[in-house]
């Protein structure tokens, strides 16, 4: 494990992890069997492939991994959880500073 995330555009963060993996988490459109209530989500993209995809209710996250991830065995699913808690972590800094 040991992920680096930063915000890297609005509402975009860059994951990177060393060994030189990076991925990129960008705010998703809406996916109708699992953003279907509003609550905000975000694509995490790996060598330009969606591999999972992160909706944040209250104060808990879900993570669903999509079927592109299996082709990245170097990006486990708890790679995956982690970097979910770091965009947590960013929103939530963004929010106490408005």
């Amino acid at each position: 494990m040991k992920w680096t995330v930063t915000q890297w555009l609005t509402e975009s963060y860059r994951a990177s992890k060393p060994g030189a993996l990076t991925a990129f988490i960008y705010r998703a459109l809406k996916w109708p069997d699992f953003y279907n209530n509003g609550a905000p989500a975000y694509e995490v993209k790996y060598n330009g492939a969606a591999i999972a995809l992160i909706r944040f209710e209250g104060k808990g996250a879900t993570v669903k991994f999509l079927a592109a991830a299996a082709r990245f065995p170097e990006i486990t699913d708890l790679d995956l959880v982690e970097i979910a808690l770091w965009v947590s972590k960013l929103r939530a800094a963004c929010v106490n500073l408005n």
